[in-house]
């Protein structure tokens, strides 16, 4: 079989079955490319997630590009990118119609408060995973630290975390 449905096939199960937006998503990608298939290592995917963090846009989308370049070039870009899109694209339409009907029911409401504590769950998760592979050394725990203080504490805006710390990195790793 062609790697693009492979690929396809990758991305529309994370697609399908990926709760709680970007960021949740990611324990389910690494899964699929690391585990299942094996297209990438651990190391090279933390690589790749870093690199997609200092882009624009929600991180699942930009992690399903750059493994579908990296696994099947462009055009394995673009059927990673359609295939995790597509589930959400049709469900999101039906269920906002269904929503918009019944959002007032109790048992729709307890359904959403039953489901929230699932999503932080699977953030957990991401930073149990990421933080043994990327926080390595005190240099590395330090700019963990400092950044988390920053976003939590001092609400410095992302943005300005990522660009400082990339700028760190290229000043003392280089």
């Amino acid at each position: 079989m062609s790697v693009y449905w492979f690929i396809f096939i990758s991305f529309l199960k994370v697609g399908l079955f990926g709760y709680g937006g970007g960021p949740a998503l990611i324990p389910l990608i690494e899964k699929e490319v690391v585990d299942h298939y094996s297209w990438l290592t651990a190391e090279e995917f933390i690589d790749t997630l870093a690199m997609a963090n200092t882009l624009p846009g929600p991180i699942s989308t930009k992690l399903a590009v750059c493994i579908g370049l990296q696994v099947g070039g462009p055009f394995g870009a673009a059927t990673a990118i359609f295939a995790l899109l597509l589930p959400s694209t049709v469900l999101i339409l039906v269920l906002f119609m269904l929503y918009n009907r019944y959002r007032r029911v109790p048992s729709v409401q307890g359904i959403i408060r039953g489901v929230r504590p699932v999503v932080i769950a699977l953030l957990m998760v991401i930073v149990a995973n990421l933080a043994p592979k990327s926080v390595v050394s005190w240099d590395t725990f330090t700019i963990a630290l400092c950044a988390f203080l920053a976003v939590f504490y001092f609400k410095v805006h992302p943005i300005y975390t990522i660009t400082m710390a990339a700028a760190l990195g290229f000043w003392f790793y280089r």
